[in-house]
């Protein structure tokens, strides 16, 4: 059996104590790391989409103010049934199909379809093929000029403009021609080939155009977008 003598500098050592100082500052860093990484995840899953910043009626014009960008957490499903805010510039000027609420998410069906007919002008529709109308690459929106050709193929056949700025109001393709996806599983297709556009010109534009588009061979031309 053995023994353990007890000398003065063992009876007098301290018992050790917790720095709560140390311990603080660990519970302090685990936090923060903590609130950093869930910050950057949540930062990380959200997505930047338009926002209405009041509420709005159906027919209104959407002006820069009353569009907002807002990050928001989206699956890949409802972020497909909003507008991104890279297309605000897009968005600005269009006509809404129906109303808004403030706050809300911006649908691109609330879009209308087509652009919004000031006072005083009228929508006509003339007939085209790929090949008069700029290989049917026309879009709503787009600025063309419409050039008339009369007596074609013939030697005194003579070209002049008919207008030399119009707004496209719509584009409609042949769907007795257009080309179905065998390997899709949905019912739907590509569009065929552009048939006809309609165009947001004045009344007396628009005479000039239906005079035009039954004497002679019309041609679309794509013009750059007009300087503000």
């Amino acid at each position: 059996m053995s023994t353990t003598t007890l000398t003065p500098t063992r009876a007098l050592r301290q018992p050790r104590r917790l720095d709560w100082r140390a311990i603080f500052g660990i519970f302090l860093l685990f936090f923060a790391t903590t609130g950093s990484i869930v910050f950057w995840s949540t930062s990380s899953n959200t997505r930047s989409v338009l926002v209405a910043n009041r509420g709005l009626a159906a027919g209104a014009i959407l002006t820069a103010g009353d569009v907002g960008v807002a990050r928001v957490r989206l699956d890949d499903a409802m972020y497909q049934a909003t507008i991104p805010s890279s297309d605000l510039a897009s968005v600005v000027g269009h006509p809404l199909a129906e109303p808004v609420y403030a706050d809300q998410l911006l649908d691109p069906a609330q879009l209308a379809r087509h652009p919004a007919l000031a006072s005083g002008q009228v929508a006509l529709t003339i007939a085209v093929h790929p090949d008069t109308a700029v290989g049917g690459r026309l879009q709503t929106g787009d600025s063309v000029e419409v050039l008339e050709t009369i007596d074609p193929g013939k030697p005194d056949a003579h070209t002049t403009v008919v207008l030399p700025r119009a707004t496209v109001y719509d584009v409609g393709h042949d769907q007795n021609l257009a080309v179905v996806n065998a390997g899709s599983t949905d019912q739907g297709g590509a569009a065929g080939p552009v048939a006809w556009i309609t165009l947001q010109v004045s009344p007396d534009q628009a005479v000039q155009l239906s005079q035009a588009k039954w004497a002679g061979q019309l041609d679309v031309a794509l013009l750059p977008p007009a300087q503000q």
